[in-house]
């Protein structure tokens, strides 16, 4: 295979609205920031917005919040990578979930998420921290989804921890009955 040097790559032209990181930056903090405005002229130039580096919101500076803004030349800055600022999927109250055991799967629909001290737990407002325990009511693998009870008609629960949960797809009602599970999405 072929390499093909550097200089004779394209490069993509960035514009106003996208979400650039600095390269290289003098004091060893990489900056990130939304371009602006562009200078044109014989080193082309971008005004920029400074954006906090762990979740994108503009960073203000002093009691009229304003904007705190930084220049850059076009050969300092690259395209922000974008897929390590999106959020992982996590269990949430009302997912389907499977618990793989040795030798057989258990179905579950999550209600409610405890933490392992009883303590009282972040997770309903934050969403799953990974550390709490997740309460299941058991539920039919079989179309139609049916909760399990036992002998006194009370619905079965049962508790988990995360290590061995995937989250499951659910299909909706067609002409083979209800609604029922697909197949577990992996984490």
């Amino acid at each position: 295979m072929v390499s093909i040097p550097k200089r004779l790559k394209k490069k993509t032209v960035l514009s106003v609205g996208e979400i650039v990181e600095e390269i290289a930056p003098a004091n060893g903090r990489v900056r990130i920031g939304e371009i602006i405005l562009i200078r044109e002229g014989r080193r082309r130039s971008f005004e920029l917005i400074q954006l906090n580096p762990h979740n994108l919101e503009p960073i203000r500076r002093g009691d009229f919040a304003h904007y705190k803004r930084f220049r850059l030349t076009e050969n300092r800055c690259k395209l922000l990578d974008k897929s390590k600022f999106e959020k992982k999927r996590s269990f949430r109250i009302g997912d389907v979930i499977c618990k793989v055991y040795v030798d057989h799967l258990r179905y579950g629909l999550i209600v409610n998420f405890l933490h392992p001290d009883g303590l009282l737990t972040t997770s309903h407002e934050h969403g799953y921290n990974g550390k709490d325990l997740i309460e299941c009511i058991e539920i039919s693998s079989r179309a139609g989804l049916l909760r399990k009870t036992d002998s006194e008609g009370n619905a079965k629960r049962f508790i988990t921890g995360p290590e061995r949960c995937k989250t499951c797809k659910v299909l909706p009602m067609d002409k083979k009955g209800g609604i029922r599970i697909d197949k577990p999405i992996p984490l």
